[in-house]
């Protein structure tokens, strides 16, 4: 980003700015615009130094930058997400041996996932938790003995063990960024060459 300057101040910490691309980038795509108008929003997590976060949403009063900041940091989920489709599913052991096979197994395991999802977000309604709070490993679980269960149940008995599961899925809560054993790249300061280091991302604790 160069030659960037505010334009407009939304809110603390919140602005709408606008920065010409660099020669580079218009090389690369030279139909951009001349300029670009984004919006700038600056935030700190604790323990950590200010970040800023550039969006092209800049209806602030529907996008407020406290919910932009949460969904960014929320991003990860994804990644958790991916590894469930590949540990807890499985999907990496496909068996068919055709195109049309291997969509439909893809897809049915796509849809346990939804359903899975589906009861963990039952699951924590009415509570304080979310449906990402929970372990999915333990609600795909649960659900796998719970309708070994059900299959031998009488109809009558079937709400009651679908409670219970509830219970059990609601009750295997997951620890939000557990500490961890070793330290990541940016916790320390990084030698950037040419007598240049960047500070870490991690403030020293006093």
């Amino acid at each position: 980003m160069r030659y960037a300057h505010r334009v407009e101040t939304l809110a603390p910490d919140d602005w709408r700015v606008e920065f010409r691309p660099s020669a580079i980038t218009r090389h690369k795509d030279p139909e951009l615009p001349e300029t670009i108008t984004v919006r700038l929003i600056r935030y700190q997590v604790p323990g950590f130094r200010p970040s800023h976060l550039l969006t092209s949403l800049l209806d602030a009063p529907v996008f407020p930058a406290a919910e932009l900041v949460d969904l960014y940091h929320r991003r990860w989920q994804i990644e958790t997400i991916y590894r469930e489709w590949k540990h807890a599913l499985d999907v990496q052991n496909l068996r068919s041996h055709s195109p049309a096979g291997i969509f439909k197994e893809v897809y049915a395991q796509l849809l346990l996932s939804n359903l899975v999802r589906w009861v963990m977000t039952e699951a924590a309604q009415g509570t304080d938790l979310h449906a990402t709070d929970l372990s999915y490993v333990c609600a795909l679980t649960a659900i796998k003995n719970a309708i070994l269960h059900m299959l031998r149940a009488a109809p009558r008995q079937i709400p009651i063990l679908y409670q219970r599961l509830l219970h059990e899925v609601r009750s295997a809560r997951i620890r939000k960024r557990p500490g961890r054993s070793y330290p990541r790249p940016y916790d320390t300061p990084q030698d950037k060459g040419n007598g240049k280091v960047s500070r870490p991302a991690r403030l020293a604790k006093p």
